[in-house]
């Protein structure tokens, strides 16, 4: 806790020196300041969502287990910062047992080289019981993710490139596996599960929820992604238009179950490219670990559509909005 607390005094001194330099942009004009700040909301207001975590092959004694998820920070300006400051109190509040964190960190090498000081600072202040891990984004091989994992191992977090790590907790066994990213090539489950023992509870993190279509057959426990920004953009009764996966748009955010276990798709902190978001905030999520069996009612490993619809409805996430402080 003291590491925790002099690395958020340190942080929220240089967030300070910068407030004087924000307090200089220009505003928008009058005409645009109410689109201007509900665009800002938009960005700024983070949900923390509540759900139960159905996890495959969970012992009995670590139901309850609380871990949190932070994804996609992008942080490329002040107010990524900012935000991902807020973020990390937030996920203190809960008091969780494990924190995971499931990549793109920075967009490109130019904000990485700027904002890597203040990035390990704010996430040096996260302090669950158990540890927190990471792997790694698109964007972090794109950017330099040499100096990005020596950033996360300063910070106090473990970083899993197609590795596991096994938890000894409350007598028994619990296993993270971290599957490097998808889209850069990086991605081997087989290796990442290479220490797994048969029968053993794993919670896979991995960047791109499309990881799961290469690593179903080692039979995750759950699986915990980002990547989709929950699709940037969600319209009524049709979710997001873009096309960004293809295990399917169903699966650009939140619970959703695959064959016989669950993802998890976390809608992130950040932006890129377009910075707007739609009917789309940014998230941060708070899980509790229950067993499958229990969270689905008994429902069967190979369940009809029916029956899945069932096994989801229990684990409908619970939301409540955090504003980022202003200047």
């Amino acid at each position: 806790m003291v590491k925790a607390d002099s690395a958020a005094s340190a942080l929220e001194a240089q967030v300070a020196q910068e407030q004087p330099r924000r307090a200089r942009r220009s505003k928008p004009p009058i005409a645009l300041r109410p689109l201007h700040r509900i665009w800002r909301r938009t960005l700024d207001e983070i949900e923390l969502t509540r759900i139960r975590l159905p996890v495959r092959g969970l012992p009995a004694a670590l139901e309850g287990l609380v871990a949190c998820q932070l994804s996609d920070l992008h942080v490329d300006r002040d107010e990524d910062l900012e935000r991902l400051v807020l973020a990390v109190s937030a996920v203190n509040a809960q008091q969780p047992d494990l924190v995971f964190l499931t990549g793109d960190y920075f967009t490109g090498p130019q904000t990485m080289r700027r904002y890597l000081a203040g990035f390990r600072a704010a996430l040096s202040a996260l302090a669950p019981r158990l540890g927190v891990f990471a792997v790694a984004g698109n964007h972090d091989h794109w950017s330099s993710v040499e100096r990005i994992f020596e950033a996360l191992e300063q910070a106090g977090v473990r970083v899993l490139a197609n590795q596991s790590h096994r938890l000894h907790v409350r007598g028994e066994s619990l296993v993270v596996v971290g599957i490097d990213d998808l889209w850069s090539r990086r991605a081997e489950p087989s290796r990442a599960f290479a220490q797994v023992r048969p029968g053993e509870c794993t919670l896979v993190l991995a960047h791109n929820p499309d990881t799961a279509l290469y690593a179903r057959h080692l039979h995750p426990g759950v699986m915990l992604s980002g990547h989709t920004h929950g699709g940037v953009v969600r319209l009524p009764f049709y979710g997001s238009p873009l096309k960004l996966l293809r295990i399917g748009k169903q699966f650009y955010a939140g619970l959703h179950r695959y064959r016989d276990f669950y993802i998890y798709t976390n809608r992130g902190l950040g932006t890129y490219w377009l910075r707007i978001r739609i009917n789309c905030r940014p998230e941060v999520s708070r899980f509790h670990l229950t067993p499958l069996g229990d969270a689905a009612h008994g429902a069967p490993a190979k369940p009809s559509a029916a029956a899945e619809a069932h096994a989801a409805a229990p684990a409908r996430p619970k939301r409540r909005r955090l504003r980022r402080r202003r200047a």
